[in-house]
């Protein structure tokens, strides 16, 4: 109502928002709202408008919206009883919020109090009085959170609309002709069908069998025939055993005197008698 005088708090929130990137603000009194809607409506293609509003300053945004061709955003604080305020044209906000103290006595008879009408319209209480919510850090933390909230929006947006688009990688074209179904017009298409066609995959030889080994066939060499024993050694080797074996069959003999006297004769009988007579 008195303008930036009584609204410190506001003008050190311009001072803080003036120091971020992308940002220009711009201040006007309740009264001057239709000049705030003349150059919103002025504004380039693509910038986007928040309307911040304080006490009859926060009246004054509905009469702004209701105005303008299209506001992004409005922040009311504490709108005053003492204004009257037509609802808010739908689709005329991209989004509104509005902090307020339900309790008149407490914003000096209701100089805070005062709810907006519209359809999108998001309410946070407070407990502030009408003087102090100006310096609320609750306020200021908003504003500038929603500020940095769109102007980052608007900078993804417009960095994606400067991207070049890449097409998408098309598929390549089936070059194979099912050439079995073509049927030649003439000759230079019949070479041409032939010179299409799939070469013949040549066989590979197969190995040969290696060569069976010669057979290798041994033959059993005879044993060689034991020789003959004389007849003396024979005849000694029997006397000295009473036993023969002759493989598995053995055969006993008995010594009697009469053999021993036989043997005698017939071994002894010329060296032992010169006149050829015997004992």
């Amino acid at each position: 109502m008195f303008g930036p005088l009584p609204a410190i708090g506001l003008v050190e929130l311009v001072a803080e928002l003036k120091m971020m990137p992308d940002v220009e603000v711009n201040t006007y009194v309740h009264q001057a709202w239709p000049s705030l809607v003349e150059d919103i409506d002025h504004q380039p293609k693509g910038v986007r408008t928040i309307v911040i509003g304080y006490s009859l300053g926060a009246n004054s945004t509905a009469f702004v919206a209701n105005n303008a061709k299209y506001v992004d955003e409005i922040i009311a604080l504490q709108p005053s009883l003492l204004s009257w305020n037509p609802p808010v044209d739908a689709g005329k906000v991209g989004r509104m919020i509005e902090i307020y103290n339900p309790n008149p006595w407490m914003t000096f008879g209701g100089m805070g109090s005062r709810k907006l009408l519209g359809e999108n319209i998001e309410y946070i209480e407070n407990d502030d009085s009408h003087m102090g919510a100006q310096f609320s850090s609750q306020f200021r933390d908003l504003v500038k959170t929603e500020v940095a909230r769109i102007s980052t929006e608007d900078n993804v947006a417009t960095a994606r609309a400067q991207m070049p688009v890449i097409p998408a990688p098309t598929e390549p074209e089936n070059v194979a002709a099912d050439l079995s179904k073509r049927q030649p017009k003439d000759l230079s298409d019949l070479i041409d069908t032939l010179s299409y066609s799939e070469p013949a995959q040549a066989e590979m030889p197969k190995p040969a069998k290696p060569p069976h080994p010669p057979k290798v066939e041994a033959a059993a060499a005879p044993s060689p025939k034991p020789k003959p024993r004389p007849k003396d050694e024979v005849a000694f080797l029997d006397s000295h055993s009473n036993t023969v074996a002759l493989g598995n069959l053995v055969t006993e003999r008995q010594l009697t005197t009469a053999g021993m006297m036989d043997y005698v004769k017939r071994n002894y009988r010329t060296s032992h008698d010169p006149g050829g007579a015997g004992e």
